[in-house]
């Protein structure tokens, strides 16, 4: 028995009560970086009905409070037989890791042992996340757009510290418009599901065009965005934004929105409008709307493309973790979890 006093109950995201549903929210308010929509209980509850596969280790204190919550999910039944869970949301979560207190710490082998599971996975562990005991093995960059002032002061200061990009974003909103017709932006949230669906369609396309593995070849991912886009959660919105010109679609993209944090997930481009560069100009009008959203944060996930660091204002970091409990449980689901990424490589 350990000494620290705590101790955890393992539920499913719905079995949750709505004073524990409070505690889950007001932690995601007392830290910055867990203000992403794949930490809300909105998106657990949306794994939960795509999957059946999503837990969550609610762990209190000595008092019997809630003192943090891991949320985790199995890939699949064998998974959960053996023990070994992944990050909520699988490979569509560009955020994960534990949800805590102010203050509270807990070593990765006593969260595993109190979990209950014999490994866990975190890949896109959360920057931030050395606070409540999770250090990252390895490290990845990604970008963020912070609005803190608005978008106004966003442009302003974008226009003062690379002026060449900001006129040679305009120079090829003119020619959009002239080769296109005057563009048309709009911001759907919670938009229909056969307005997803064509998105959707439109990503795996280019996933077979560019020779990329297709996110949604898995019909639990799929299944995760129809929950998501049906269950309407007000801690986890879906949105739709949209830019065409003369009718025609030049690029579009469904993210999330939580507290007034955009997480930019999936974009889609008219390939044949690449020389008017129609990803930027979404991301271009996505901002100019920022304000009218309450958008005060745009997350561009994982990555250090030109396309990211053109609009950043900061980097963060995603890692690598891989926690396993100790003993024989820790040794048979390590067992597992290495035959199955074998398997899938």
């Amino acid at each position: 028995m350990s000494g620290d006093g705590l101790h955890a109950e393992i539920k499913r995201p719905s079995e949750l009560t709505a004073d524990e549903r409070a505690d889950w929210a007001g932690m995601l308010k007392q830290t910055p970086h867990l203000r992403r929509a794949f930490f809300s209980h909105g998106f657990a509850l949306a794994c939960e009905q795509a999957t059946g596969l999503a837990h969550v280790a609610l762990i209190r204190d000595r008092s019997n409070a809630v003192a943090a919550i891991l949320p985790f999910q199995f890939a699949d039944a064998w998974s959960r037989r053996m023990g070994v869970a992944q990050r909520m949301g699988g490979g569509l979560a560009d955020h994960c890791g534990l949800i805590a207190r102010p203050g509270v710490q807990i070593a990765p082998a006593r969260l595993i042992d109190l979990a209950r599971i014999g490994v866990l996975f975190f890949d896109h562990l959360s920057d931030g996340q050395a606070i409540f005991g999770l250090v990252a093995s390895q490290t990845r960059p990604g970008h963020v757009i912070e609005l803190p002032d608005g978008s106004a002061a966003y442009f302003a200061a974008l226009a003062a510290a690379n002026k060449s990009f900001l006129q040679d974003t305009e120079r090829r909103s003119r020619r959009l418009e002239k080769e296109f017709g005057s563009p048309q932006f709009s911001f759907t949230a919670n938009p229909d599901e056969a307005a997803v669906q064509a998105l959707l369609e439109a990503k795996r396309a280019q996933y077979a065009r560019t020779g990329v593995d297709d996110s949604f070849a898995d019909p639990g991912h799929m299944n995760l965005v129809r929950a998501l886009v049906a269950g309407k959660y007000p801690d986890c919105i879906p949105v739709l934004t949209l830019l065409s010109a003369g009718g025609r679609v030049l690029a579009r993209h469904l993210g999330l929105l939580h507290d007034g944090h955009l997480s930019y997930w999936f974009p889609v481009y008219d390939r044949e409008a690449q020389k008017v560069s129609p990803g930027r100009m979404l991301v271009w009008h996505t901002l100019m709307a920022a304000d009218a959203h309450g958008i005060c944060l745009i997350d561009r996930g994982e990555g250090d493309s030109q396309a990211k660091r053109d609009f950043s204002t900061g980097v963060r970091q995603f890692g690598l973790l891989n926690l396993r409990a100790e003993g024989w449980r820790g040794h048979v689901a390590r067992g597992w979890q290495s035959l199955t990424w074998r398997l899938r490589r």
